[in-house]
């Protein structure tokens, strides 16, 4: 995919977009495991990023976080996606060079760390300017699958009627598509408060833009439809 197309309502005033991009395996490679133990406290299982999102626990069985949000971990170990990191930094100069009213989100399947400016500062290491970035956790959502607490807070944002265009990056393909659906999902309000943002009582689901971009190890993005 071309990265003019990707951004290319910065081209215009008119219609601005939101960009979700996850963390772990999209923007860094990351190490932290999700242990899994059962009623007895013995371990079952130690789960990276990519299991953890579609792991169902068993009867008995919690969830072990300490290492998911472990910010010093996270500083040390995690490796740049070069290619994600950039484009990142592409878009936000870009936002800020044409004035637009478009942003970027990080979404991630984490809660909160145990030390926020060690975890932000890892971003500032890697010349992403995180203070024109929030960082949205959905891990702090207590119910619902991670494709479930990530759609939730999309259109959280979507209420704003700010976005027409809305992009999420993300190395699972669940993510995706339960991102996609929203779509079908956006109700009434939210269209009334993107006609009363632009000044503009034509506007209604025909004029939304959804895009869902899976990226793999590399930072390569392939577009889901």
């Amino acid at each position: 995919m071309r990265f003019k197309k990707f951004i290319n309502e910065m081209s215009s005033q008119k219609k601005n977009g939101i960009t979700f991009f996850d963390i772990d395996e999209t923007l860094y490679k990351t190490f932290a495991k999700i242990k899994v133990f059962d009623s007895t406290n013995k371990l079952v299982k130690e789960l990276d990023n990519q299991q953890f999102n579609t792991y169902k626990l068993k009867d008995g069985e919690h969830f072990d976080f300490s290492e998911f949000r472990d910010a010093s971990l996270f500083a040390k170990t995690s490796i740049p996606i070069k290619k994600t990191v950039n484009r990142v930094k592409k878009m936000l100069k870009a936002i800020q060079t044409k004035g637009s009213q478009s942003r970027i989100v990080f979404l991630t399947a984490r809660a909160d760390f145990d030390n926020k400016h060690k975890f932000l500062d890892t971003f500032k290491r890697d010349g992403i300017d995180i203070d024109k970035i929030y960082v949205e956790r959905a891990g702090n959502i207590q119910t619902g699958t991670v494709s479930e607490k990530k759609k939730k807070i999309i259109l959280k944002y979507l209420e704003s009627g700010k976005y027409q265009k809305v992009r999420m990056v993300d190395d699972d393909i669940t993510n995706i598509k339960d991102f996609l659906s929203i779509e079908n999902e956006i109700p009434e309000s939210t269209y009334q408060n993107i006609r009363k943002f632009y000044k503009d009582d034509t506007l209604g689901k025909e004029d939304m833009e959804f895009y869902g971009l899976l990226v793999d190890d590399k930072g390569k993005l392939k577009q889901i439809k």
